[in-house]
């Protein structure tokens, strides 16, 4: 009976030395599997960046205006605006209360204007002169009508 012991024994062991062989087997498939997946789904590294890389990009269309081009802008603006306020002063059915807010407005672009030819250079002398001009102009119309000169 000994003999038969040894023998159930050794099976009960074998059978579970094969048990644990069979699932490193498969733990060694899985992770064989697992890792390639990993390795399709990864980014692959980024090539070291050049210096020149590192610089500052510049702009193509970047246009900076000088103080010259802003004033002239500026003052056509001013010119425009004043061209359809004596438009609207000259309709007898536009009220002069409809036109206090674009006077108003007038008067506002004309103080901006005036800051902005404060930075002007010697060189440009004339476009000062008349960015100055049309200043005083919107000026002179707005203390016209705040006096009354337009009532009828």
């Amino acid at each position: 009976m000994t003999d038969i012991n040894q023998i159930n024994e050794s099976t009960q062991s074998f059978a579970a030395s094969n048990t644990k062989a069979q699932r490193s087997k498969e733990r060694n498939a899985f992770e064989n599997e697992f890792s390639k997946a990993l390795d399709k789904t990864e980014a692959p590294q980024m090539d070291a960046m050049p210096t020149n890389a590192l610089r500052e990009i510049a702009s193509i269309d970047l246009n900076i205006m000088n103080s010259s081009d802003i004033v002239s802008g500026r003052t056509d603006k001013l010119l425009s605006m004043l061209d359809s306020y004596s438009l609207k002063l000259q309709d007898p059915n536009i009220s002069l209360k409809s036109i206090a807010p674009a006077l108003e407005e007038i008067k506002d672009t004309a103080g901006s204007l005036l800051k902005e030819t404060e930075h002007l250079t010697d060189a440009d002398t004339n476009l000062k002169m008349i960015a100055t001009h049309t200043i005083v102009t919107a000026e002179t119309e707005y203390l016209k009508f705040q006096r009354g000169d337009y009532l009828s």
